[in-house]
């Protein structure tokens, strides 16, 4: 018998959105701050020797139609490149806030069975989940907490 893995639906990517988009916030932010230093890097450099070439030239005309269209091209390249990044970056926070957030959601599930009594319950998370080590400390503790219930209903 073969088993069908499952798929996710994108909603499912989506545990606890406003702090997952948050997180993914911080790091678009800070690499669109560093690309918009960048770009003012360039462009005042840039405009630096365009200036210095159109004083050294005699075909001023020419010369400049060519540098509005090399300036123009890169500015459409650039909106281009920002965007794949703005994308690849969203979608790449999503994924990686879910593999954060969601063993949360187990921590607290299991939480919550101890705190029913159910110390046969365990943290079960996917491979690639952060906190594997917190899921292990957690079913230890659930190994204790039933074998000191045991002990005690023994009469131990």
């Amino acid at each position: 018998m073969s088993r069908r893995r499952y798929k996710r639906k994108f909603s499912n990517y989506l545990l606890q959105p406003l702090l997952q988009v948050k997180l993914g916030l911080y790091a678009i932010v800070l690499a669109l701050i560093f690309c918009l230093v960048m770009v003012w890097l360039f462009y005042a450099n840039f405009y630096r020797f365009y200036d210095l070439v159109l004083e050294l030239t005699d075909l001023r005309e020419e010369v400049t139609s060519i540098l509005d269209a090399y300036i123009n091209e890169m500015v459409v390249w650039t909106l281009v490149a920002t965007g794949i990044y703005f994308f690849v970056t969203v979608a790449m926070s999503i994924f990686y806030t879910h593999r954060l957030i969601g063993p949360t959601y187990a921590f607290r599930r299991h939480i919550q069975e101890l705190s029913k009594g159910n110390y046969k319950s365990r943290v079960l998370l996917r491979k690639a989940d952060a906190f594997a080590e917190v899921a292990e400390d957690l079913n230890q503790l659930a190994t204790q907490l039933e074998t000191n219930s045991q002990r005690r209903g023994n009469g131990d």
